[in-house]
């Protein structure tokens, strides 16, 4: 096996970010870009995928990485990737599942699509991109690290449908660990409130938020990245969830 298997891991593995064009997963594909890994880029906007990929490719001081787009509500996302992998770069060595769409629904105002559009973003689709590409990643010592939510333990209100959605990835997350054990390693990050200026300039709500961590701040992408990044290489970790930020 390549890899990490019972020793460390190896840079310049091919990566897929999954929910690329978000604000960490952005993050994340950068810092694996910088320190020599290969990131594979997809998410559901095409014109995002191509600004994420050129942006960088600038920062990093790197070729633009290799993207598919794909919505994950749908069905054939899944078959679009693994075709759009296979086409651009035959194979992925690791996943990160960093989907981001964080959807705001007062519980009264819930509908079924909500709920259904959600899970399956959130936590089929992921599942289902890990089965496809489970022979790839145990062949070569890979790793799996998601973002999960504080929320799934601490919940907060106005988003049902997310925090289900993040509790199935958790609950899945450690299903998939051991399932893929010894040769694929799974493990969760699981967030407090990451702080984001552009999506909510309230300095009120910001400080209520900011008092639910015991540390009482919000945490920053880069927080964010060091987990992930740790986890990928922790060569003797598997089926862990990592909170940060509680």
């Amino acid at each position: 096996m390549d890899g990490s298997s019972g020793g460390e891991r190896k840079l310049g593995r091919k990566v897929l970010v999954v929910g690329a064009t978000g604000r960490l997963g952005v993050a994340i594909a950068t810092a694996l870009a910088r320190r020599g890994d290969v990131p594979v880029l997809t998410a559901r906007d095409p014109n995002k995928l191509v600004s994420t990929a050129e942006a960088i490719a600038a920062q990093a001081g790197v070729r633009a990485p290799e993207t598919v787009c794909a919505d994950l509500a749908r069905p054939a996302a899944i078959d679009e990737i693994v075709d759009g992998v296979r086409l651009r770069c035959g194979t992925i060595d690791d996943v990160v599942l960093a989907c981001g769409p964080f959807p705001r629904t007062p519980f009264e105002e819930l509908r079924r699509e909500d709920l259904e559009r959600t899970l399956a973003v959130h936590a089929v689709a992921p599942l289902l991109l890990v089965h496809a590409f489970a022979r790839d990643l145990a062949a070569r010592a890979g790793a799996v690290v998601a973002l999960g939510d504080a929320g799934t333990t601490r919940p907060y209100t106005n988003h049902v449908a997310y925090l289900t959605a993040k509790g199935a990835v958790r609950a899945g997350l450690m299903a998939l660990a051991a399932e893929l054990a010894p040769d694929v390693r799974v493990n969760v990050v699981e967030l407090g409130i990451v702080a984001d200026p552009e999506a909510d300039s309230d300095p009120t709500r910001h400080h209520r938020l900011a008092t639910r961590s015991q540390l009482g701040r919000f945490g920053t992408p880069e927080e964010v990245v060091h987990a992930v990044l740790a986890l990928l290489d922790a060569t003797w970790a598997t089926g862990e969830v990592w909170g940060i930020g509680r």
